[in-house]
């Protein structure tokens, strides 16, 4: 994706915030969410409260396309660059009955 082009998000990902390996009594938070930017700031917040070495995975569901997987990337690079591991990757569909309010 160039700057030129405008950002080509997904509406609905799964979300997984994976906590670092030496957490005690940590679980990982899964979602199913709408993905607006107040919900990615929401994201980053939960990923950022989890400590050095929390990971984020996102799902995106197909059909889905590398502009889409890219613009999800960039949305969430400043948590990349602040060290976090963020993997983003195209997944099955998720249920729209499983998505919340926002």
């Amino acid at each position: 994706m160039t700057a030129s082009e405008p950002y080509r998000l997904p509406s609905v990902v799964r979300v997984r915030v994976v906590p670092p390996k030496d957490a005690r009594a940590a679980v990982a938070l899964d979602k199913v969410t709408w993905l607006t930017p107040y919900e990615a700031e929401t994201i980053g917040e939960d990923v950022r409260r989890g400590g050095p070495g929390t990971r984020l995975e996102i799902i995106v569901p197909q059909p889905t396309d590398d502009a889409r997987l890219g613009a999800v990337r960039m949305l969430f690079g400043w948590l990349a660059a602040k060290g976090t591991e963020v993997t983003v990757r195209a997944g099955d569909a998720a249920p729209a009955d499983d998505c919340d309010d926002g």
